[in-house]
Protein backbone atom coordinates (compact mmCIF):
# COMPACT_ATOMS: atom_id res chain seq x y z
CA UNK A 1 0.00 0.00 0.00
CA UNK A 2 1.05 3.62 -0.67
CA UNK A 3 0.99 6.17 1.97
CA UNK A 4 1.71 9.59 1.67
CA UNK A 5 2.20 12.05 4.46
CA UNK A 6 1.60 15.65 4.75
CA UNK A 7 2.81 17.36 8.14
CA UNK A 8 1.98 14.27 10.14
CA UNK A 9 2.53 13.48 13.55
CA UNK A 10 5.57 10.90 12.66
CA UNK A 11 8.69 11.11 10.52
CA UNK A 12 8.79 8.69 7.56
CA UNK A 13 10.98 6.15 9.06
CA UNK A 14 8.95 6.22 12.90
CA UNK A 15 5.66 6.00 10.37
CA UNK A 16 6.84 3.05 8.53
CA UNK A 17 8.49 1.06 11.19
CA UNK A 18 5.21 1.20 13.48
CA UNK A 19 2.60 0.27 10.45
CA UNK A 20 4.61 -2.93 9.90
CA UNK A 21 5.01 -3.73 13.42
CA UNK A 22 0.77 -3.37 13.80
CA UNK A 23 0.40 -5.25 10.29
CA UNK A 24 2.03 -8.24 11.93
CA UNK A 25 -0.83 -8.06 14.36
CA UNK A 26 -3.26 -8.31 11.70
CA UNK A 27 -5.17 -11.54 10.85
CA UNK A 28 -7.77 -10.98 8.44
CA UNK A 29 -10.08 -14.03 6.48
CA UNK A 30 -12.21 -11.74 4.41
CA UNK A 31 -12.35 -12.44 0.87
CA UNK A 32 -9.56 -10.13 -0.29
CA UNK A 33 -11.93 -7.35 -2.54
CA UNK A 34 -11.13 -3.42 -1.88
CA UNK A 35 -13.70 -2.94 1.25
CA UNK A 36 -11.66 -5.65 2.83
CA UNK A 37 -8.55 -3.79 2.16
CA UNK A 38 -10.03 -1.12 3.32
CA UNK A 39 -11.14 -2.24 6.51
CA UNK A 40 -6.89 -3.81 7.21
CA UNK A 41 -5.79 -0.32 6.48
CA UNK A 42 -7.90 1.05 9.07
CA UNK A 43 -7.28 -2.30 11.57
CA UNK A 44 -3.24 -1.31 11.08
CA UNK A 45 -4.35 1.68 12.45
CA UNK A 46 -6.23 0.63 15.55
CA UNK A 47 -2.94 -1.73 16.04
CA UNK A 48 -0.38 0.93 15.98
CA UNK A 49 -2.77 3.03 18.33
CA UNK A 50 -3.17 0.80 20.93
CA UNK A 51 0.55 -0.51 20.77
CA UNK A 52 1.39 3.27 21.14
CA UNK A 53 -1.41 3.86 24.09
CA UNK A 54 -0.01 0.69 26.02
CA UNK A 55 3.77 1.97 25.69
CA UNK A 56 2.41 4.92 27.67
CA UNK A 57 1.23 2.80 30.03
CA UNK A 58 3.32 0.66 30.85
CA UNK A 59 1.81 -2.29 29.36
CA UNK A 60 3.47 -4.69 26.98
CA UNK A 61 2.54 -4.28 23.07
CA UNK A 62 -0.26 -6.74 23.18
CA UNK A 63 -2.91 -5.62 20.43
CA UNK A 64 -4.15 -7.43 17.47
CA UNK A 65 -7.37 -7.59 15.31
CA UNK A 66 -8.61 -10.51 13.26
CA UNK A 67 -11.31 -10.04 10.45
CA UNK A 68 -13.75 -12.52 9.52
CA UNK A 69 -14.96 -13.98 6.34
CA UNK A 70 -17.09 -11.06 6.20
CA UNK A 71 -14.41 -8.43 7.36
CA UNK A 72 -15.13 -4.43 5.61
CA UNK A 73 -15.17 -1.31 6.62
CA UNK A 74 -17.39 0.77 9.02
CA UNK A 75 -19.36 3.18 7.99
CA UNK A 76 -20.08 5.27 10.96
CA UNK A 77 -17.97 8.50 10.74
CA UNK A 78 -16.38 8.28 14.10
CA UNK A 79 -15.68 4.62 13.88
CA UNK A 80 -13.98 4.98 10.81
CA UNK A 81 -11.38 7.77 11.54
CA UNK A 82 -10.93 5.68 14.78
CA UNK A 83 -9.41 3.27 12.60
CA UNK A 84 -12.42 0.55 13.86
CA UNK A 85 -12.84 -1.98 11.08
CA UNK A 86 -16.51 -3.83 10.68
CA UNK A 87 -16.33 -7.85 10.92
CA UNK A 88 -13.35 -8.46 13.12
CA UNK A 89 -12.54 -9.49 16.45
CA UNK A 90 -10.19 -7.23 18.43
CA UNK A 91 -7.47 -7.74 21.15
CA UNK A 92 -5.85 -5.17 23.44
CA UNK A 93 -4.32 -7.45 25.99
CA UNK A 94 -4.17 -10.42 27.72
CA UNK A 95 -7.59 -9.63 29.98
CA UNK A 96 -5.15 -8.97 32.78
CA UNK A 97 -4.79 -5.02 31.79
CA UNK A 98 -7.62 -3.20 33.81
CA UNK A 99 -8.04 -0.73 30.62
CA UNK A 100 -11.00 -0.46 28.56
CA UNK A 101 -10.70 0.95 25.11
CA UNK A 102 -13.89 3.55 25.26
CA UNK A 103 -14.63 5.01 22.31
CA UNK A 104 -15.87 1.44 20.43
CA UNK A 105 -19.57 2.54 21.10
CA UNK A 106 -21.10 -0.57 21.09
CA UNK A 107 -24.91 -0.95 20.93
CA UNK A 108 -25.24 -4.55 21.26
CA UNK A 109 -26.65 -5.02 17.74
CA UNK A 110 -27.20 -8.67 17.32
CA UNK A 111 -30.10 -11.16 15.65
CA UNK A 112 -32.51 -13.61 16.89
CA UNK A 113 -33.65 -16.00 15.17
CA UNK A 114 -36.91 -17.60 16.14
CA UNK A 115 -39.34 -20.12 15.09
CA UNK A 116 -42.94 -18.72 13.35
CA UNK A 117 -45.97 -21.01 13.66
CA UNK A 118 -48.78 -18.72 13.46
CA UNK A 119 -50.25 -16.67 10.64
CA UNK A 120 -47.46 -15.45 7.99
CA UNK A 121 -49.33 -12.83 6.19
CA UNK A 122 -47.64 -9.49 5.91
CA UNK A 123 -50.93 -7.61 6.62
CA UNK A 124 -51.03 -9.50 10.17
CA UNK A 125 -47.52 -8.59 11.24
CA UNK A 126 -47.81 -4.91 10.18
CA UNK A 127 -50.91 -4.62 12.41
CA UNK A 128 -49.16 -6.53 15.18
CA UNK A 129 -46.26 -3.49 14.95
CA UNK A 130 -48.98 -0.60 14.61
CA UNK A 131 -50.63 -2.05 17.89
CA UNK A 132 -46.97 -2.02 19.29
CA UNK A 133 -46.77 1.32 19.10
CA UNK A 134 -49.42 2.11 21.54
CA UNK A 135 -47.66 0.00 24.42
CA UNK A 136 -44.92 0.96 26.56
CA UNK A 137 -42.35 -1.92 27.32
CA UNK A 138 -39.63 -2.57 29.94
CA UNK A 139 -37.15 -4.78 30.90
CA UNK A 140 -36.04 -4.29 34.59
CA UNK A 141 -37.58 -0.67 34.78
CA UNK A 142 -36.22 0.53 31.86
CA UNK A 143 -38.48 1.55 28.76
CA UNK A 144 -37.96 0.35 25.67
CA UNK A 145 -37.10 2.62 22.92
CA UNK A 146 -39.52 2.65 19.80
CA UNK A 147 -37.06 2.13 17.19
CA UNK A 148 -36.59 -1.25 16.53
CA UNK A 149 -36.38 -2.41 12.98
CA UNK A 150 -35.82 1.25 11.07
CA UNK A 151 -33.82 2.97 10.16
CA UNK A 152 -30.16 2.03 9.33
CA UNK A 153 -29.41 -1.70 9.11
CA UNK A 154 -31.66 -3.58 11.48
CA UNK A 155 -34.68 -5.19 10.09
CA UNK A 156 -37.54 -8.00 10.85
CA UNK A 157 -37.32 -10.67 8.35
CA UNK A 158 -39.39 -13.55 7.53
CA UNK A 159 -37.70 -16.64 5.91
CA UNK A 160 -39.03 -20.32 4.65
CA UNK A 161 -36.45 -23.13 5.70
CA UNK A 162 -35.64 -25.13 2.68
CA UNK A 163 -35.68 -28.79 3.23
CA UNK A 164 -36.73 -28.34 6.45
CA UNK A 165 -38.71 -31.88 7.01
CA UNK A 166 -35.44 -33.95 5.65
CA UNK A 167 -33.82 -31.50 8.17
CA UNK A 168 -36.04 -31.93 10.85
CA UNK A 169 -36.55 -28.20 10.80
CA UNK A 170 -40.03 -25.61 11.61
CA UNK A 171 -41.17 -24.38 8.07
CA UNK A 172 -40.64 -20.98 8.84
CA UNK A 173 -38.02 -18.53 10.95
CA UNK A 174 -38.25 -14.85 11.82
CA UNK A 175 -34.82 -13.08 11.76
CA UNK A 176 -34.64 -10.21 13.84
CA UNK A 177 -31.92 -7.34 14.28
CA UNK A 178 -32.17 -4.70 16.29
CA UNK A 179 -29.39 -3.03 18.99
CA UNK A 180 -29.73 -1.78 21.61
CA UNK A 181 -29.82 2.25 21.88
CA UNK A 182 -30.67 1.92 25.56
CA UNK A 183 -27.77 0.74 26.67
CA UNK A 184 -25.28 2.71 24.41
CA UNK A 185 -26.80 6.01 25.62
CA UNK A 186 -26.57 5.08 29.47
CA UNK A 187 -22.77 3.76 28.58
CA UNK A 188 -22.17 7.02 26.50
CA UNK A 189 -22.73 8.93 30.10
CA UNK A 190 -20.70 6.45 31.93
CA UNK A 191 -17.78 7.11 29.64
CA UNK A 192 -18.15 11.05 29.08
CA UNK A 193 -18.17 10.99 33.01
CA UNK A 194 -15.15 8.20 33.90
CA UNK A 195 -13.01 8.14 30.72
CA UNK A 196 -9.20 9.96 30.06
CA UNK A 197 -7.82 10.85 26.91
CA UNK A 198 -4.69 9.21 25.82
CA UNK A 199 -3.02 11.12 23.07
CA UNK A 200 -0.92 9.52 19.85
CA UNK A 201 0.35 10.21 16.84
CA UNK A 202 -2.71 7.65 15.72
CA UNK A 203 -5.24 10.89 17.97
CA UNK A 204 -6.95 11.06 20.88
CA UNK A 205 -8.76 7.57 22.90
CA UNK A 206 -10.61 7.50 25.60
CA UNK A 207 -9.92 4.76 27.70
CA UNK A 208 -11.25 3.73 31.08
CA UNK A 209 -8.60 1.96 33.40
CA UNK A 210 -8.41 0.07 37.07
CA UNK A 211 -12.05 0.03 39.00
CA UNK A 212 -13.83 1.95 36.01
CA UNK A 213 -12.59 -0.22 33.58
CA UNK A 214 -14.26 -3.07 35.65
CA UNK A 215 -17.27 -1.13 35.95
CA UNK A 216 -17.80 -0.47 32.44
CA UNK A 217 -17.23 -4.48 32.00
CA UNK A 218 -20.27 -5.01 34.28
CA UNK A 219 -22.39 -3.15 33.16
CA UNK A 220 -21.50 -4.04 29.45
CA UNK A 221 -22.24 -7.68 30.66
CA UNK A 222 -25.79 -6.33 31.66
CA UNK A 223 -25.85 -4.34 28.60
CA UNK A 224 -25.56 -7.27 26.52
CA UNK A 225 -27.94 -9.26 28.39
CA UNK A 226 -30.72 -6.72 27.80
CA UNK A 227 -29.74 -6.56 24.33
CA UNK A 228 -30.38 -10.22 24.18
CA UNK A 229 -33.94 -10.17 26.50
CA UNK A 230 -34.95 -7.36 24.12
CA UNK A 231 -35.19 -9.16 20.99
CA UNK A 232 -37.06 -11.99 23.23
CA UNK A 233 -39.45 -9.38 23.84
CA UNK A 234 -39.74 -8.48 20.71
CA UNK A 235 -40.35 -12.12 19.04
CA UNK A 236 -42.93 -13.09 21.83
CA UNK A 237 -44.62 -10.21 20.81
CA UNK A 238 -45.06 -10.54 17.12
CA UNK A 239 -44.89 -14.54 16.75
CA UNK A 240 -45.48 -17.39 18.96
CA UNK A 241 -42.43 -19.91 18.62
CA UNK A 242 -39.25 -21.33 19.63
CA UNK A 243 -35.84 -19.38 19.62
CA UNK A 244 -33.28 -20.85 17.58
CA UNK A 245 -30.37 -18.29 17.99
CA UNK A 246 -29.89 -15.06 19.84
CA UNK A 247 -26.34 -13.72 19.61
CA UNK A 248 -24.41 -10.16 19.78
CA UNK A 249 -22.24 -9.33 17.36
CA UNK A 250 -21.51 -6.00 18.98
CA UNK A 251 -20.29 -6.80 22.69
CA UNK A 252 -17.44 -5.83 24.78
CA UNK A 253 -16.50 -9.78 25.61
CA UNK A 254 -13.99 -8.51 28.71
CA UNK A 255 -11.61 -5.66 29.44
CA UNK A 256 -9.67 -6.36 26.69
CA UNK A 257 -11.23 -7.85 24.26
CA UNK A 258 -14.55 -6.58 21.99
CA UNK A 259 -16.60 -7.75 18.95
CA UNK A 260 -17.30 -5.63 15.97
CA UNK A 261 -19.98 -7.27 13.28
CA UNK A 262 -19.43 -11.10 14.00
CA UNK A 263 -20.41 -13.74 15.90
CA UNK A 264 -19.13 -15.83 18.72
CA UNK A 265 -20.56 -19.01 18.93
CA UNK A 266 -19.74 -22.26 20.58
CA UNK A 267 -19.27 -25.96 18.51
CA UNK A 268 -22.67 -27.14 17.74
CA UNK A 269 -24.89 -23.70 18.79
CA UNK A 270 -26.66 -22.59 15.81
CA UNK A 271 -26.02 -18.98 14.24
CA UNK A 272 -27.71 -16.92 11.10
CA UNK A 273 -25.63 -15.60 8.34
CA UNK A 274 -27.78 -13.08 6.62
CA UNK A 275 -27.04 -12.23 3.40
CA UNK A 276 -29.42 -9.23 1.31
CA UNK A 277 -31.62 -11.67 -0.60
CA UNK A 278 -31.21 -15.04 1.82
CA UNK A 279 -29.79 -16.68 4.80
CA UNK A 280 -27.99 -19.11 6.05
CA UNK A 281 -28.01 -21.42 9.38
CA UNK A 282 -24.94 -22.79 10.54
CA UNK A 283 -23.48 -24.59 13.15
CA UNK A 284 -20.56 -23.22 14.76
CA UNK A 285 -17.29 -25.29 15.00
CA UNK A 286 -13.91 -24.84 17.41
CA UNK A 287 -11.71 -22.38 15.21
CA UNK A 288 -9.24 -21.78 13.92
CA UNK A 289 -7.70 -25.23 13.77
CA UNK A 290 -3.96 -25.27 13.39
CA UNK A 291 -4.39 -26.65 9.95
CA UNK A 292 -6.20 -23.42 8.55
CA UNK A 293 -3.78 -21.23 10.87
CA UNK A 294 -1.20 -22.64 8.72
CA UNK A 295 -2.99 -22.96 5.78
CA UNK A 296 -3.91 -18.71 6.26
CA UNK A 297 -0.68 -17.05 7.61
CA UNK A 298 1.90 -19.89 7.51
CA UNK A 299 4.48 -17.58 5.80
CA UNK A 300 4.54 -15.20 8.92
CA UNK A 301 6.08 -16.02 12.41
CA UNK A 302 3.13 -15.33 14.95
CA UNK A 303 3.87 -14.97 19.11
CA UNK A 304 2.92 -18.05 20.91
CA UNK A 305 -0.37 -15.08 22.73
CA UNK A 306 -1.33 -14.50 18.96
CA UNK A 307 -1.19 -18.34 17.47
CA UNK A 308 -3.31 -19.40 21.21
CA UNK A 309 -5.86 -16.42 20.86
CA UNK A 310 -6.22 -17.86 17.14
CA UNK A 311 -7.36 -21.23 18.14
CA UNK A 312 -9.99 -20.15 20.36
CA UNK A 313 -11.11 -17.68 18.02
CA UNK A 314 -14.77 -19.08 17.69
CA UNK A 315 -15.88 -16.45 14.97
CA UNK A 316 -18.31 -16.44 12.66
CA UNK A 317 -19.48 -13.96 10.11
CA UNK A 318 -23.24 -12.69 10.64
CA UNK A 319 -24.15 -11.25 7.41
CA UNK A 320 -21.82 -10.52 4.22
CA UNK A 321 -20.46 -6.65 4.91
CA UNK A 322 -20.21 -3.91 3.01
CA UNK A 323 -18.66 -3.89 -0.23
CA UNK A 324 -17.58 -1.00 -2.73
CA UNK A 325 -19.30 -1.88 -6.51
CA UNK A 326 -17.06 -0.25 -9.52
CA UNK A 327 -14.27 0.82 -7.35
CA UNK A 328 -11.23 -1.22 -8.94
CA UNK A 329 -8.55 -0.23 -6.22
CA UNK A 330 -7.56 1.34 -3.33
CA UNK A 331 -4.51 3.74 -5.11
CA UNK A 332 -2.97 5.36 -2.05
CA UNK A 333 -3.90 6.73 1.58
CA UNK A 334 -2.75 10.53 2.22
CA UNK A 335 -2.42 11.17 6.02
CA UNK A 336 -3.04 14.43 7.46
CA UNK A 337 -2.50 16.03 11.63
CA UNK A 338 -6.43 16.07 11.23
CA UNK A 339 -6.87 12.71 9.28
CA UNK A 340 -6.69 10.03 6.47
CA UNK A 341 -8.14 10.16 2.79
CA UNK A 342 -8.78 7.01 1.02
CA UNK A 343 -8.29 7.53 -2.57
CA UNK A 344 -10.00 5.26 -4.61
CA UNK A 345 -9.39 4.30 -8.11
CA UNK A 346 -12.80 4.09 -10.51
CA UNK A 347 -12.66 3.31 -13.68
CA UNK A 348 -11.11 6.60 -15.30
CA UNK A 349 -12.36 8.42 -12.08
CA UNK A 350 -10.16 9.21 -8.83
CA UNK A 351 -12.30 9.25 -5.91
CA UNK A 352 -11.27 10.63 -2.47
CA UNK A 353 -12.94 10.23 0.79
CA UNK A 354 -12.13 10.64 4.53
CA UNK A 355 -14.43 7.79 6.05
CA UNK A 356 -16.73 5.68 3.57
CA UNK A 357 -20.17 6.98 4.67
CA UNK A 358 -20.77 8.66 1.64
CA UNK A 359 -19.20 6.00 -0.58
CA UNK A 360 -21.31 3.82 -3.57
CA UNK A 361 -21.01 1.24 -1.34
CA UNK A 362 -23.67 -2.12 -1.28
CA UNK A 363 -23.62 -5.34 0.46
CA UNK A 364 -21.56 -8.68 -0.80
CA UNK A 365 -24.00 -11.66 -1.50
CA UNK A 366 -21.67 -14.50 -2.87
CA UNK A 367 -18.80 -16.24 -1.32
CA UNK A 368 -18.87 -15.46 2.66
CA UNK A 369 -20.74 -19.16 3.61
CA UNK A 370 -18.44 -20.68 1.39
CA UNK A 371 -15.53 -19.13 3.03
CA UNK A 372 -16.87 -19.90 6.40
CA UNK A 373 -17.16 -23.62 5.58
CA UNK A 374 -13.63 -23.89 3.44
CA UNK A 375 -11.83 -22.27 6.75
CA UNK A 376 -13.70 -24.92 9.24
CA UNK A 377 -15.49 -21.97 11.07
CA UNK A 378 -18.63 -23.66 11.21
CA UNK A 379 -21.16 -26.15 9.06
CA UNK A 380 -23.83 -25.09 6.93
CA UNK A 381 -27.04 -26.31 8.35
CA UNK A 382 -30.31 -25.05 6.61
CA UNK A 383 -30.81 -22.48 3.55
CA UNK A 384 -33.60 -20.00 4.11
CA UNK A 385 -35.03 -18.71 1.32
CA UNK A 386 -36.72 -14.69 2.05
CA UNK A 387 -40.73 -14.41 2.27
CA UNK A 388 -41.06 -10.64 3.41
CA UNK A 389 -38.25 -7.85 4.36
CA UNK A 390 -40.41 -5.22 7.52
CA UNK A 391 -38.17 -2.02 7.96
CA UNK A 392 -41.34 -0.53 9.63
CA UNK A 393 -41.56 1.21 12.80
CA UNK A 394 -44.70 2.88 13.55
Amino acid sequence: MKYELRDFHLKRKEFDERMSFAGKYLFSLGLKDVAEEIGRENAKWFIANMHSIQEKLGYEKRAMVVGAPNFTFQTSSNKFRRGIPEGARFRWGDSTYDFVIADLEIDFCGMLVGVVEDDLSLERILNTLHEMREKNYEIDNIKIERSYFWPGGHFLKLYSVKNNKALDLPKNVAVLHTSSNEMRNRLRDFVRERAEEIETPFGTTRVLRGSDAREYEKRCKYASDFSKRKRQLLFEEIFDGETVANHNHYDLKGLNEAIIGCDVVDKGEVSVISLTDRAYLVKGKKNLSSEKIEECFGSRSIEEWSHNYLLNLNIVSHGGGHELPGVDRLEKIIFYPEGRVFVLKCGSRTEAYKDMWNSPRGYRVGGIVERVQSLGLANHYATLQLIYTIKVDF
